[in-house]
């Protein structure tokens, strides 16, 4: 899904808007900064990524995450379990106000599978990312993610 340059900018006014007064209960603002994904190595179409998201306010979990470059994206965790490193796929991951989410290599982080070959390093792909409060409340935040080389 992409946003038209009015609705970001209308987005993007609204936010400030919330962010110069408390937010009412339930409210919150996302901020993400840092997002990237790694460009896959050659010959290969799945790679991973990560990003940085701050909350104001209501607590919020990330639920979603799709991406025009590639044919799915999943959150996944990763966990050291008897010396071996162990990936696994989950619903959500939670953002509060005290913990931000943060999405990394070698750490939680962002699976892309079915990425498109025609990507390079420096190029800038949205992200569409999908969080609730948890209370059938969702909302849309569309970022900028860099593209960026294995060593990163």
């Amino acid at each position: 899904m992409k946003l038209s340059p009015l609705a970001a900018a209308l987005l993007g006014l609204g936010m400030v808007a919330a962010c110069s007064k408390p937010l009412p209960d339930g409210v919150s603002v996302l901020e993400v900064t840092d997002a990237y994904i790694v460009k896959p190595a050659e010959g290969r179409d799945v790679s991973s990524g990560g990003m940085v998201v701050t909350v104001t306010g209501a607590d919020e979990a990330l639920i979603g995450v799709s991406a025009d470059i590639a044919e799915s994206v999943e959150i996944h965790t990763m966990t050291m379990e008897g010396g071996m490193m162990r990936m696994r796929q989950v619903e959500s991951l939670p953002v509060t106000a005290k913990t931000p989410l943060v999405l990394e290599r070698g750490a939680n982080h962002l699976m892309f599978f079915g990425l498109k070959p025609n990507v390079a390093i420096g190029d800038e792909v949205d992200l569409v990312l999908t969080f609730s409060n948890g209370q059938g409340r969702e909302q849309l935040l569309v970022t900028k993610a860099e593209i960026i080389g294995q060593d990163g």
